[in-house]
């Protein structure tokens, strides 16, 4: 769960004075809580998701690499393939990087929005005169946390500042892991074609020359 400490909902018109409702139905209330809990639901799948790719890519440049030492004329080929492998799975892990923080911004404007309205939630009534109001257990939760500094800020350049649980932060530091170390497969692979380039060239193709037969 995490939460904005302050603003308003992106590309809504903010009203000097906006009317504040005297009664909101519980119903909707429930309902968008729910849809909150999806949204961190598809967070979680995302990120199994795009760390199985990463293992996957991982296991992939090791075949690669094993299928290139195995003889001299798999070499370039074989580098190539690491390479290519190596920068794609640098601009996924960037774009897991986006996806994280399109997910975290829109779950804490909706915990934002939640706390605004328990305020004004009413229940059915239990009996004559008694009006049941909503005891606004998200923010006395998110109170109770920061009391114990179980939250704290995120900084990000893409959506600015967002207070979220400290543990949240496992999943940029995962991402961020295989992109670092795709980025020194990336490099390794070039210092290697620099350092080897003469032997590495000298068999371009893995596939047997064939020689035109003589006259």
């Amino acid at each position: 769960m995490s939460g904005r400490a302050s603003g308003s909902l992106p590309g809504v018109a903010n009203h000097p004075h906006p009317r504040r409702p005297e009664h909101l139905s519980f119903d909707e209330y429930r309902l968008y809580y729910e849809s909150a809990e999806r949204v961190t639901d598809r967070r979680l799948d995302l990120n199994k998701w795009n760390y199985s790719i990463m293992v996957a890519t991982l296991l992939a440049i090791g075949a690669v690499l094993a299928w290139a030492t195995s003889r001299a004329d798999h070499e370039f080929v074989g580098i190539l393939g690491v390479l290519i492998l190596a920068v794609m799975a640098c601009l996924h892990c960037t774009f897991w990087l986006r996806q994280i923080d399109d997910f975290k911004a829109l779950n804490s404007e909706k915990f934002r929005v939640l706390n605004e309205m328990a305020p004004y939630v009413r229940f059915r009534h239990t009996g004559p005169g008694i009006t049941v109001r909503s005891y606004e257990p998200f923010r006395r939760e998110w109170e109770a946390m920061a009391a114990e500094h179980a939250i704290g800020e995120i900084h990000r350049s893409t959506i600015g500042r967002i207070v979220a649980l400290r543990s949240s932060t496992a999943e940029y530091f995962m991402a961020r892991v295989f992109r670092l170390v795709f980025a020194l497969t990336v490099v390794g692979t070039l210092a290697l074609i620099v350092v080897d380039h003469a032997s590495i060239l000298g068999h371009i193709s893995p596939f047997p020359a064939t020689h035109s037969p003589t006259p």
